[in-house]
């Protein structure tokens, strides 16, 4: 095999050398020239992911300040119809015992239409009839007060929900 290759001149020793050289040099540049283009790819994708993050990052604050002024005005709101049933409530109360007031001073108002009997001296009585009607004065007021509280809470349940879901 020596012999062979004893046929074969110097010079094309020299060429194939610098052939394979040369094709050495090329495939570092190639493997060099990838690794640059992946750290260029990386830097490029870095400073996008970047900028989305701190975009992203801007919106959720802007969101996050948008809902909290909603709820802070809806809580406001609420706040406000709760005292205006607070105080529709005391002003209810106050004409029940007016009314009341007035029933007691005048018999013949509030009095039932049919005759409830009399007491051992003669007298009428209402007395019965005075608590049931006082007790369902009661009740009504506190249901008129739950059903304006009842809605008071319902308009601001609806209005953060709408702020939630970006409704107007």
């Amino acid at each position: 095999m020596s012999a062979l290759l004893a046929l074969v001149p110097i010079k094309d020793w020299v060429y194939v050398g610098v052939i394979v050289a040369l094709l050495t040099a090329f495939g570092i540049y190639t493997v060099h020239e990838r690794h640059e283009g992946e750290a260029h790819e990386i830097a490029a994708l870095k400073k996008s992911s970047d900028a989305l993050q701190a975009k992203e990052a801007a919106h959720v604050i802007a969101v996050a300040k948008a809902y909290a002024d909603s709820a802070n005005a809806n809580e406001e709101k609420l706040n406000a119809q709760l005292q205006a049933a607070a105080d529709q409530h005391n002003s209810d109360a106050d004409r029940l015992r007016e009314y009341d007031a007035y029933r007691r001073t005048h018999k013949d108002v509030g009095s039932p239409q049919t005759g409830s009997g009399t007491d051992g001296a003669g007298n009428q009585s209402t007395s019965g009839y005075e608590d049931q009607l006082a007790s369902l004065e009661q009740v009504a007021l506190g249901l008129a007060t739950a059903g304006r509280e009842m809605n008071a809470a319902l308009t601001a349940c609806m209005a953060d929900r709408n702020s939630l879901v970006g409704k107007p």
